[in-house]
């Protein structure tokens, strides 16, 4: 039972995994990413790296090819021939990479060119920017290269070399001049960056491949030491789910998953022990229940059935499956029969779920056969995590045979109490027959004398009426009867039981007080059963005032009203002689008495609160010995 409902509610537990939610997918990415992040900087880094390098190398070759030119160039200046001297300007500067190749004296005035457009142009250097950059600086700081840009906002290396003036150089210029003028190599850039741009996407290219390859094998470990291993336990599992606890995990090595599989390994091996003991509990707790001669049946709130025991399905004589999500209703005389009207209006199941308490209630119904049965129904409330009732637990019991026999003992008690009021009965029908006997006499005396005669006649008739009364109420209160539940009042029920008892109060000159509350609510009860109480009741209140001359019961009735729980009471003091402490625990058990033989069975107290509870109610008692006792009958309503 336990395993199939597991099996259907697992029955749809594996879900396809999309490539995005895969383990490998997520592990590849995030090393992928992790890649990224710290490739980056390191080829922002290496990117600069590398074209400072260039760069140095470029102003290193400026430098040299410079150097090579202006020595190259030293003897046209030596013959002061400048046509030769442009001549061979021109031919230097239409070599690989040199944009140009200028020749500018102190003034910063261009007098060699191989730009014909820079020839006669004069360099400022407080304002041009192209000489600012160096000039700005001290004379230490001065760099021999730089980078520009043209008109065309091309990128040019430009690499700076003093015409140092020396002694050869004297006859054109003024020897107090150390310098002669300025060398200017441009060398396009445009060669650096292509290499430059070469040599990234060799290194992107490297990098993507790389990233694959690292991509790749990482996916083949990830598949081989992890994803095939956790879908071996993937499967295993799911059919452990499916409640094959035989399913055993192999595992190799002492790694994590290793680790994994022996613990779930062991975990299937707990689980298999702990649901076999679960399936023997459950058993177990069937059997008790299914052992269980009264009807047990559990409703949820739509008064569906969620499960019974055997003896409600041998009742309806279904078997219990066919039982589950039907309505809870009757089964009598083995068919299947909506609740009697009057106990769907007091369904116990509906209260407990509408109050959270246990509920019970008395039904009765006829069988073919004419016999009464008698089913008393108690309702549990079965209550989950939020404190709500989600169930109930019926419990239907056959208490026909106790009804019997409680019956008989009520009228048992009945003709006890009877015995004992004998003699006040005697004596109530005793004193209308001595009336009347006397009424008799005075009429044989004077037959003639009509007005007196009519008079004695008029006494006869009220004697008699007052032995027909009492003969009346001593016949109802002793008559063997089915309960019958009426609105009565109580007030009423206490002045009927006084007409048995108030002779026996008056016998023994007990003080008899009354505090009857006016207007008291109408509860529901059988009038003789609550008339047998009162006078069980009065008649231990007389019993304990036997050897007291100064004996005083009080008769109180109240209504209570309160916003959870309003009730009527009865309440009945004597000053007798108490009951002790020790019995107090006792005074309801049958045949339980302290008094002489004769004069009790035990019976008056128990029965007495067999009837109250019927009613709905209950009997509270408190008593201090030698000072009296006060018995409290309350109705509920």
């Amino acid at each position: 039972m336990v395993h199939g409902s597991r099996i259907k509610r697992d029955k749809h537990y594996m879900k396809k995994i999309l490539i995005t939610q895969r383990l490998d997918f997520k592990l590849i990415l995030g090393v992928l990413l992790s890649l990224l992040l710290v490739g980056l900087p390191f080829f922002a880094y290496f990117y600069n790296f590398h074209r400072q390098q260039l760069m140095d190398g470029m102003e290193m070759s400026s430098s040299n090819i410079g150097n090579l030119i202006l020595h190259t160039l030293e003897s046209g200046m030596l013959q002061n021939d400048p046509t030769q001297l442009q001549e061979e300007v021109n031919i230097l500067s239409s070599q690989s990479g040199v944009k140009r190749i200028m020749i500018l004296n102190n003034d910063g005035e261009v007098k060699i060119s191989s730009d014909g457009e820079m020839m006669g142009r004069t360099f400022n250097k407080n304002t041009e920017m192209e000489c600012q950059i160096c000039h700005e600086m001290s004379y230490e700081l001065r760099k021999a290269a730089t980078i520009i840009n043209d008109q065309t906002d091309e990128e040019i290396f430009r690499s700076m070399h003093i015409v140092e003036n020396h002694e050869k150089c004297f006859g054109c210029h003024d020897p107090d001049n150390k310098i002669n003028g300025i060398f200017l190599l441009d060398v396009s850039m445009e060669n650096m960056r292509r290499q430059l741009a070469s040599n990234n996407k060799k290194i992107i290219g490297t990098g993507i491949l790389m990233v694959i390859a690292t991509g790749l094998v990482l996916g083949f470990l990830i598949q081989k030491l992890i994803l095939i291993r956790i879908r071996k336990i993937t499967d295993i599992t799911n059919r452990i789910s499916q409640g094959n606890l035989d399913e055993w995990i192999e595992y190799k090595g002492n790694d994590e998953i290793s680790n994994l599989a022996q613990s779930f390994n062991h975990m299937t091996a707990n689980l298999k022990e702990s649901l076999t003991e679960l399936e023997r509990q459950k058993n177990y707790l069937e059997y008790v229940i299914n052992g269980i001669i009264d009807e047990i049946v559990v409703v949820d709130r739509n008064f569906k059935i969620v499960t019974a025991n055997k003896a409600y399905t041998d009742k309806c004589g279904n078997s219990r499956d066919k039982l589950i999500g039907e309505n809870c209703t009757l089964y009598l005389e083995g068919t299947h029969n909506t609740c009697p009207l009057a106990l769907s209006h007091e369904c116990p199941a509906a209260r407990t779920f509408k109050n959270g308490t246990l509920q019970k209630t008395l039904h009765s119904y006829l069988e073919k056969d004419g016999r009464e049965i008698f089913m008393e129904i108690h309702c549990s409330p079965l209550v989950n995590s939020k404190g709500e009732v989600f169930q109930v637990i019926e419990l239907r019991r056959d208490i026909s045979k106790r009804k019997f026999l409680e019956e008989q003992l009520i009228h048992t008690e009945k003709l006890t109490s009877i015995g004992r009021l004998a003699a006040e009965v005697a004596h109530e029908i005793n004193n209308p027959l001595d009336g009347i006997q006397n009424c008799l006499q005075i009429i044989n005396k004077t037959p003639d004398d009509l007005p007196k005669v009519e008079t004695m006649l008029g006494l006869i008739s009220e004697g008699i009426g007052r032995i027909a009364f009492m003969v009346r109420r001593l016949l109802l209160f002793s008559r063997h009867h089915k309960l019958n539940m009426e609105p009565v009042n109580i007030n009423d029920i206490v002045e009927k039981s006084l007409i048995l008892i108030k002779h026996k109060i008056k016998s023994q000159g007990i003080y008899l007080q009354q505090n009857l509350s006016a207007n008291l609510p109408m509860i529901n009860g059988d009038s003789y059963n609550l008339s047998q109480v009162f006078i069980n009741i009065l008649l231990n209140a007389c019993d304990a005032l036997e050897e007291k001359t100064d004996g005083v019961i009080t008769i109180e009735t109240v209504f209570i009203k309160e916003s959870s729980n309003s009730c009527v009471e009865a309440e009945f003091t004597d000053n007798g002689i108490g009951i002790h402490k020790n019995n107090l625990e006792r005074i309801f058990s049958p045949f339980f008495t302290t008094k002489d033989q004769e004069k009790g069975t035990g019976l008056g107290l128990s029965v007495s609160n067999t009837i109250i509870g019927e009613h709905g109610g209950e009997i509270k008692i408190t008593s201090k010995e030698k000072h009296g006792t006060t018995v409290r009958v309350i109705f509920f309503l």
